[in-house]
């Protein structure tokens, strides 16, 4: 007979299971789940949003193949839209996560379902049953045809009103504790070694022989603690994704802010601006306007004299045609002498005032500063910066140059004897394509032209050297532990790259590695990797991959170019900077060694770049072949 504690205790697990019910929520729509249907990654979207989703990827690809989790991106495979089978209908792949639903009915009984059968045949009719093998509703008809079918004659039909209540059952059925290849197998045992949950046929099949396989049933352990420390970590990861959030919410506060602020200092600048305009408006308006009124005084002077003399001419014009008809001879001559000496002064006078030609104009000669600043490019108004805490500091998106860098040759020593350590080799002219130091000082010197591989002493001495088939191109060392080093050589035309080891003065040949297309460029990324780059055979592209020692590729990246000639290639200190030179694009990009392009440097100055090299302080150094210089 139940006790009142159990009784107590009895409530107070369903008033939790119904408060948990209340919190289940799709990531979607933020919202209750509705008919929740269940991904392979096991996150669980209502049956509308994740139409929706599929919807939303049929309009922004051409055809839809796969499905990715909106949340972690897991991939499932769908099959392609079509006419007849639309987004409605490929939601039903995925099936109802019927274990949400039996917690969502706890608090809400009244939850409707439609039968997902019909659904697919576009009729909508009430769902009173479920499968729990299948995970999809059904009405009674679809009910009745689901236990007659001889695929699903065994499958256990429940009533979807009883879900709550029969939880035992739908953890019994539920596809995710079956066999992921033998869908009708239930999970009865897990390899360690493998990772993997078998039935009792990939036991047989595949993992007989493995060490750790252990029966479920059998060997299980408690897994109370296991599950509280699950619930810890994700109740932690609740809370940091939390604060994450919160933390975003306040800097999306500060960014407003920020945005208010500096719209305030645009708009006063603006105020500044159109004030100082205003002002020298006024004082410009104000000097023209002085400079008119006393032109206007002068030239209206000016005019009243002149038109006072012309009066005075007409006067002169009248008297001597009246007085010539009655003056005597002497009388006229006197006459005329007197006009004549006023018309000399007069026309002295205009003489004068013409010869000065005052006339004045107005021209406004902007001060080219002033130009400067009606047309300055926005970018030169002031430097909009954007801070981002917490990342990695942005690569520059262009080379800058060295303020001052002073080239000073040291020492210059001729390397002799290389036609006695090659006798039977017909000698060309060298064409030395690389150089570089070991750990011993000591220095590796590749002559493309004459197909050999020099080693030598720190006074350029030869040691020794090997001599291929093939031309080689690029060399780099691995360093080892202590004095160990191991050569790495490309040779482009038989597409691989060739290790060497160097003891006691001497090249040994270890083995040879293939590549996917012809190697140039080398450099050691690590004791157990290499980074090679090169062109592209079958297209206009550079490539630069990622390879162990033992040939497999672990990255592979492209790039534009013209992907004929060859490459060299650098990393910086720190392993984090990738720089390759393009012969024939002129160019020397910039990669993270996740892929990441950061930039393409081009100068005139710069032509036909080949050797590249980094120092500690990661400035970086490129020989221009045409251009007879190291940039």
């Amino acid at each position: 007979m139940a006790t009142s504690e159990d009784l107590i205790a009895s409530d107070e697990i369903q008033e939790s299971e119904e408060t948990l019910s209340d919190d289940l929520n799709c990531p979607l729509c933020m919202k209750i789940f509705r008919s929740p249907r269940r991904l392979p990654c096991l996150h669980s979207f209502c049956h509308d949003c994740l139409q929706s989703h599929i919807y939303k990827i049929a309009s922004l690809k051409d055809s839809v193949k796969e499905l990715c989790c909106p949340l972690c991106g897991h991939v499932a495979y769908i099959g392609e839209l079509t006419a007849e089978l639309t987004a409605d209908k490929l939601v039903h792949l995925f099936p109802l996560n019927t274990l949400m639903l039996s917690v969502l009915m706890k608090s809400n009984d009244q939850a409707h379902f439609v039968c997902n059968a019909c659904q697919v045949q576009d009729i909508v009719s009430p769902a009173e049953n479920l499968c729990a093998v299948c995970e999809e509703a059904l009405c009674v008809q679809c009910s009745k045809m689901h236990e007659i079918l001889r695929l699903s004659t065994n499958h256990t039909i429940l009533k979807i009103k009883d879900l709550p209540s029969k939880q035992e059952t739908v953890l019994q059925d539920n596809e995710m504790f079956r066999c992921t290849e033998h869908g009708s197998l239930p999970v009865e045992y897990y390899c360690k070694d493998h990772e993997a949950q078998l039935c009792a046929k990939c036991f047989v099949d595949d993992h007989v022989s493995c060490p750790e396989v252990i029966k479920l049933a059998n060997k299980t352990p408690n897994l109370s603690e296991a599950l509280n420390q699950m619930k810890e970590q994700m109740k932690n990861l609740e809370d940091q994704l939390k604060q994450f959030a919160d933390i975003k919410v306040l800097n999306l506060s500060q960014l407003e802010s920020d945005v208010n602020s500096l719209t305030g200092k645009i708009r006063t600048l603006k105020k500044i601006i159109n004030d100082a305009l205003d002002d020298l408006e006024e004082r410009v308006k104000e000097e023209v306007n002085n400079i008119f009124n006393d032109e206007k005084k002068k030239i209206e002077q000016t005019n009243q004299i002149c038109q006072s003399h012309v009066t005075a001419i007409q006067n002169s014009n009248i008297v001597l045609e009246s007085v010539s008809k009655y003056a005597t001879q002497n009388q006229m001559f006197l006459l005329i002498k007197k006009i004549t000496n006023q018309f000399v002064i007069s026309k002295r006078h205009n003489d004068d005032r013409l010869s000065k030609n005052d006339i004045v104009t107005m021209q406004l000669e902007v001060n080219p500063q002033l130009n400067s600043v009606v047309n300055i490019p926005r970018g030169e108004i002031g430097t909009l910066k954007i801070k981002k805490r917490g990342e990695s500091p942005v690569v520059p998106d262009r080379f800058k140059p060295l303020q001052q860098c002073i080239v000073e040759r040291v020492n210059v020593k001729d390397i002799k004897g290389l036609k006695n350590k090659t006798p039977l080799v017909k000698y060309f002219t060298p064409c030395y394509t690389k150089v570089t130091f070991t750990s011993t000082e000591q220095l590796m010197l590749v002559d493309y032209e004459n197909k050999i591989l020099f080693l030598l002493d720190s006074l350029c001495n030869i040691l020794c050297s090997h001599t291929f088939l093939y031309k080689p191109f690029d060399v780099c060392i691995i360093h080892g532990k202590g004095d160990e080093n191991v050569v790495a050589v490309s040779v482009p035309d038989k597409n691989s790259v060739h290790l060497f080891s160097l003891e006691d003065n001497s090249i040994t040949h270890l083995k040879s590695i293939q590549t996917k297309y012809k190697c140039f460029g080398i450099a050691a990324y690590n004791q157990k990797e290499l980074i090679v780059s090169g062109p592209c055979n079958d297209r206009m592209a550079y490539y630069w991959s990622i390879i162990t020692l033992d040939g497999k590729e672990k990255s592979y990246h492209e790039f534009d170019g013209a992907g004929t000639h060859q490459t060299y290639i650098a990393l910086n200190a720190f392993k984090s900077r990738l720089y390759i030179s393009a012969y024939a694009e002129g160019s020397l990009c910039c990669f993270g060694l996740n892929g990441t392009k950061h930039f393409t440097f081009r100068n005139q100055l710069l032509r036909e770049p080949q050797g590249v090299s980094v120092d500690r302080d990661d400035n970086v150094y490129v020989v221009g072949y045409r251009s007879d210089n190291i940039f």
